[in-house]
């Protein structure tokens, strides 16, 4: 067999192989997935999947029920990516149902309306750093509302759930958190500058146009905020439409929150 021969095949036993090892076992992501829905878990960490997983699939990825979390880890890896991912928590790695983290954390708030912000920590497959920022953001939108009780300690609920168990206290705590998250959103912007551009309070609540500019027309309404124009040159055409402009078609450009008795 001369060298270009060997080569070739050389090469459809690497082919093969490859095809081999990536498709030996297609069904492991769907076995993973029947084993959380039957649990009915959205995640489970990496020693619970490998204490449920049958052993005879097991031994064919050349694991058993002694292997270390990383050995699975490492051996089902590869069968994970279409529905599938892992999470790296504080203590453990999870295998959970690929979903946004908004998701995961409304979620959790829903089935356990008042739940504390450390309780959910300790729910959630997440480092503190990856989901206290997405929380942040679920109440800068106004789509959860963080309640402090008695004891001092801040409980979560979806605004929607406020809403169907009282509506009116619900539509008025929502308006309430909105003017804060905008307030915040002032306060965080122009680090103690009276003068506030509106486009880059838009940008950081990302709220629907709609929302934003009721909001803003309901504290400008009760003189909460006063709203200034200026020149439009320096900005850019994106900002310039992130900005207000009233119904006369009047540009405003920044604003200034100066409060009124009741805050």
């Amino acid at each position: 067999m001369n060298k270009k021969n060997i080569y070739i095949y050389f090469l459809l036993f690497s082919l093969e192989f490859k095809f081999m090892t990536n498709n030996s076992f297609p069904e492991i992501e769907t076995q993973i997935s029947n084993i959380l829905n039957k649990k009915a878990k959205k995640f489970l960490t990496v020693t619970q999947v490998r204490t449920l997983f049958p052993a005879k699939n097991l031994k064919q990825l050349k694991l058993s029920k002694k292997s270390s979390s990383s050995e699975v880890l490492k051996a089902l890896n590869p069968y994970l990516g279409k529905s599938l991912k892992t999470f790296k928590g504080p203590r453990s790695v999870y295998i959970g149902f690929d979903i946004p983290i908004e998701s995961m954390i409304s979620d959790f708030i829903k089935d356990k309306p008042g739940i504390s912000t450390k309780q959910l920590g300790t729910k959630l497959p997440l480092l503190k750093k990856d989901y206290i920022s997405v929380l942040n953001n679920l109440i800068r939108k106004g789509l959860v509302c963080c309640v402090i009780n008695d004891m001092h300690n801040p409980k979560l609920e979806l605004f929607q759930d406020k809403k169907n168990t009282v509506q009116k206290e619900g539509t008025a705590d929502k308006a309430v958190n909105q003017r804060l998250a905008f307030k915040s959103a002032y306060d965080e912007i122009g680090k103690g500058r009276n003068f506030v551009r509106i486009h880059r309070i838009r940008e950081y609540l990302n709220w629907p146009d709609n929302q934003f500019n009721r909001v803003l027309e309901e504290l400008m309404a009760d003189y909460t905020i006063e709203l200034h124009g200026g020149d439009p040159s320096s900005l850019t055409e994106e900002q310039i439409d992130n900005s207000y402009t009233d119904k006369k078609g009047f540009l405003y450009i920044t604003l200034t929150w100066w409060g009124n008795k009741n805050e």
